[in-house]
């Protein structure tokens, strides 16, 4: 079980590193002047899409336990999840706003997540925060999505994997259905919940199919991890196609719902293919990857590498007085990483799982105590 966590961390760090190599991409200008490498980093956005499987398959993973042993509290969950997310958000949010002076309007959207429901809610330096918005959505609304789950497998313990492998196509139909908008000027549906709930579908699918071995799908899915190299290859494949306009601009711009939607089934692909082998394949190289101490650890200070590293690369332009899309791709990262680095690990060690830790008892004494009380197991009603 240590080398399956340790190498989601691992996944983590992979993922962040390619939201990095986007934005310093995309601040240099590379996207559009260093060929294929420029087009392969200015794709690393589909890093987000990884994030946000992640986030389905870890968390779902929680509610399907729980349908045969002790009960999540609703409660417990939630303020789990505000302690690993909010704490070091705002303290980014602060320090880019002393440093960027943004409206009080947008301070306050940003605070509480809501940015990506307002038009022209954007703060120089924290542009890539509206994935938290995204991902705040998604933890309020799991409960009720894994309590309707758990009331279905009651009925018929393979309608809960059946229902999640539907969810992800039609959640595909819904973002083919949303155009992109300008992001300096129209509200961004693109990023709401429902546009992106393919790619949370597809975590909680795998943890539906992990926890059911004897599901049609689940069968077919530890067919495909069993061979991790083919599947990688099939992820880079997905990923080196979503580089091409069939996926969409590389650079900002509006964005048909049909290409929309063909990032996003490749984002689900490449996603797919890298998570598969990690927690059903058996034993395997891509995994012990991942898993070593290395990776894992900068897997466990991602989110501060997440957080960090737009604002630390927009101060390093402003001190240095160059202009944005100017090149210097190498200079941004060599000094730029090792401070996005050291800030992302001070805030894990004192922020993070300080936090994190003060909530497991919590969490703990509020399942013992739905167990004495002989609660019902759907975390819904916990």
């Amino acid at each position: 079980m240590r080398a399956h966590v340790a190498a989601l961390d691992g996944l983590r760090f992979v993922a962040a590193t390619l939201v990095v190599l986007t934005h310093a991409a995309f601040l240099t200008g590379s996207v559009t002047t260093t060929g294929l490498l420029g087009r392969l980093m200015g794709r690393g956005d589909l890093g987000v899409l990884i994030f946000f499987v992640l986030s389905g398959y870890l968390l779902h993973h929680g509610f399907v336990r729980a349908r045969s042993g002790a009960p999540v509290s609703t409660t417990a969950y939630l303020s789990r999840r505000a302690a690993r997310v909010l704490p070091a958000y705002w303290l980014v949010l602060v320090v880019v706003t002393i440093a960027a002076h943004p409206s009080a309007r947008d301070v306050v959207l940003h605070a509480a997540a809501a940015q990506i429901y307002v038009a022209e809610a954007q703060i120089t330096g924290y542009s890539q925060s509206w994935s938290i918005a995204t991902e705040v959505s998604f933890y309020l609304c799991l409960p009720v999505a894994a309590w309707g789950l758990a009331r279905a497998a009651r009925r018929n313990p393979d309608w809960p994997a059946a229902i999640c492998a539907a969810a992800v196509p039609l959640g595909i139909g819904i973002t083919w259905l949303t155009s992109s908008s300008d992001l300096l000027t129209e509200v961004p549906y693109e990023r709401w919940l429902p546009a992106c709930s393919a790619t949370f579908a597809l975590g909680m699918l795998l943890a539906e199919v992990r926890a059911r071995p004897s599901h049609v799908v689940s069968r077919w899915l530890g067919r495909l991890a069993a061979a991790p190299g083919p599947l990688l290859a099939v992820g880079g494949a997905a990923y080196l196609l979503a580089t091409t306009p069939v996926a969409g601009k590389l650079t900002l711009g509006t964005v048909d719902g049909s290409r929309l939607a063909v990032k996003m089934t490749l984002g689900c692909i490449v996603a797919g293919a890298f998570l598969l082998p990690l927690i059903l394949g058996p034993g395997n190289l891509w995994r012990a990857t991942l898993a070593h101490p290395w990776a894992a650890g900068l897997g466990r200070i991602s989110y501060g590498i997440f957080l960090w590293h737009v604002p630390v690369f927009t101060a390093l332009y402003a001190v240095s007085g160059l202009e944005p899309f100017s090149g210097g791709l190498i200079p941004l990262l060599a000094f730029g990483m090792p401070i996005t680095l050291g800030l992302a690990a001070v805030t894990y060690r004192f922020v993070e799982r300080p936090l994190l830790a003060r909530t497991r008892p919590q969490d703990d004494q509020q399942r013992e105590q739905a167990r004495r009380a002989g609660a019902d197991l759907d975390p819904g009603r916990a």
